[in-house]
């Protein structure tokens, strides 16, 4: 064993959560916190300006386009992606694609009716709306994109973007969220983080009281805050675990176990992609409950002192993983359950 010598814990400061638990509990709410501010800042502050679009734009710039003519639609996809793109000319000549929504192009048939008076004879005496002015991000044209609206157009490559350009307006996209969606994403993962860390530490707590519930029952409540604190207990700090005469004291779960409860013990070992990286203590108690009684720092030694300790208190636990005391165990908890109903 590794130490034999007197605890200076007590025994509910040894059952309950780290130190090092607390602190990243604190560190994670506070990360948290501050990850749920800036999502609702960047939600609140003053969304930008959108600026003229050209065939220069980039895809970073939040853009508008003052749509004087707009055509019916051009061509669309559906499937994975749904877009359609529609013909739009601002009142300087400029030519653009946009995609644009069944609802938002149904709001502007005045300058679709406009773009079939530009195309007769008697366009000049044609009365021609108001530019509506819609915003959104220029967003790249894919090459498959380009190689069909140039066949469709006539035109090659090369002539199709010096008509329209390399970027079409993707009406009603926005990049001034992008920072608070990153701030939620933040938050989200270390919303997990955090709830792992509360949950192990409710766990623990939890753990607990239901042993001093079972301890007050079997009226062994004082026996085991004394052989906690006996130096005859045997004590395996690695593995936070401690065994005495009658009880294991598991301090990395809670629980604190009469022997008598624990049915089966066996050895659990944890792989990855089939290697072995880790070893766990299991306990079966009677009523079938499967708990860990230490997930860290399991040896030989641990492993054959936690099983001597529990079969010399208690000789009718099983030992062992095998298919026999699967069986057997299984045999008793179901006769258990028999004799005790709820």
């Amino acid at each position: 064993m590794e130490t034999n010598t007197a605890k200076q814990q007590t025994l509910s400061e040894f059952v309950a959560p780290s130190k090092s638990l607390r602190i990243w509990q604190i560190i994670l709410a506070v990360v948290l916190s501050l990850m749920i501010l800036g999502a609702a800042y960047e939600f609140t502050k003053p969304k930008p300006e959108p600026l003229r679009m050209t065939h220069a734009s980039t895809d970073d710039t939040y853009s508008y386009i003052d749509v004087l003519l707009l055509s019916d639609w051009v061509y669309q996809v559906t499937g994975d992606d749904n877009y359609t793109f529609y013909e739009a000319m601002d009142p300087d000549g400029n030519w653009f694609l946009i995609d644009l929504d069944d609802k938002t192009f149904e709001s502007l048939k005045a300058h679709v009716d406009a773009y079939n008076a530009y195309g007769t004879d008697d366009y000049l005496n044609y009365t021609y709306p108001t530019p509506t002015r819609l915003s959104g991000m220029p967003t790249y044209i894919t090459y498959d994109d380009t190689q069909e609206l140039s066949e469709y157009y006539g035109f090659t490559s090369t002539e199709f973007e010096e008509v329209f350009g390399g970027n079409y307006l993707n009406e009603g996209a926005n990049n001034a969220d992008t920072n608070a969606v990153l701030y939620l994403v933040g938050a989200f993962v270390f919303g997990l983080f955090f709830l792992a860390v509360v949950l192990q530490a409710s766990s623990l707590r939890r753990n607990y009281r239901k042993s001093e519930q079972r301890l007050y029952e079997l009226g062994k409540l004082d026996e085991s805050e004394v052989e906690f604190s006996s130096p005859e207990s045997m004590s395996f700090p690695k593995a936070k675990l401690i065994l005495s005469k009658q009880f294991v004291f598991c301090g990395s779960s809670g629980w604190v176990l009469p022997y008598e409860d624990i049915g089966w013990a066996y050895q659990r070992t944890q792989r990855s992609y089939g290697i072995p990286v880790g070893k766990q203590i299991m306990a079966g108690l009677t009523n079938g409950k499967t708990i860990v009684l230490t997930a860290r720092g399991v040896n030989d030694q641990v492993l054959t002192d936690t099983a001597r300790a529990i079969y010399t208190a208690n000789p009718n636990c099983l030992i062992g993983y095998s298919f026999d005391n699967i069986k057997l165990y299984h045999q008793r908890v179901k006769e258990y359950k028999l004799n005790h109903p709820k």
